[in-house]
């Protein structure tokens, strides 16, 4: 006897590449994001946040820190400008304790990022810039 009903298709969560030196703050990102429905991705590092980019991984928004070791967040959103339209960017939201009044001037590459979210962050503010990001979509031609 056949089933009564056909399998719904779910729509797939989106992917989120956390990029924080931090582990308490991956962690704590995860947390909000997965509670809400999203998949998260943890790195420690721009570095390895950009392998993932670059190693076919399809991510639909990146939250990132600017003050990490190896590669930082201003060299990561750099990186990230600089990927194929084509593939499509990923936004961009810098979640970071660096951000404070002139920063934007100071350093121009923060222009690339579709949210600025200064720590510490609460929970629904996480939500709203992501919810945010991820309505704009990636980068196309």
């Amino acid at each position: 006897m056949p089933p009564l009903s056909e399998p719904v298709n779910e729509p797939r969560k989106p992917r989120v590449l956390v990029v924080d030196d931090s582990a308490g703050m991956r962690v704590y990102l995860r947390a909000i994001l997965t509670g809400a429905g999203y998949e998260s991705v943890e790195v420690a590092d721009g570095g390895v946040a950009f392998d993932a980019l670059i190693g076919g991984s399809r991510f639909d928004l990146v939250i990132t820190d600017l003050d990490m070791p190896e590669m930082d967040g201003f060299a990561l959103l750099s990186a990230i400008s600089l990927l194929p339209i084509s593939r499509g960017r990923p936004p961009v939201v810098v979640c970071s304790a660096l951000l404070g009044e002139g920063m934007t001037e100071r350093r121009p590459e923060l222009r690339l990022a579709a949210v600025l979210l200064a720590k510490p962050v609460q929970p629904e503010d996480v939500l709203k810039a992501a919810e945010k990001a991820v309505k704009v979509g990636p980068v196309r031609d």
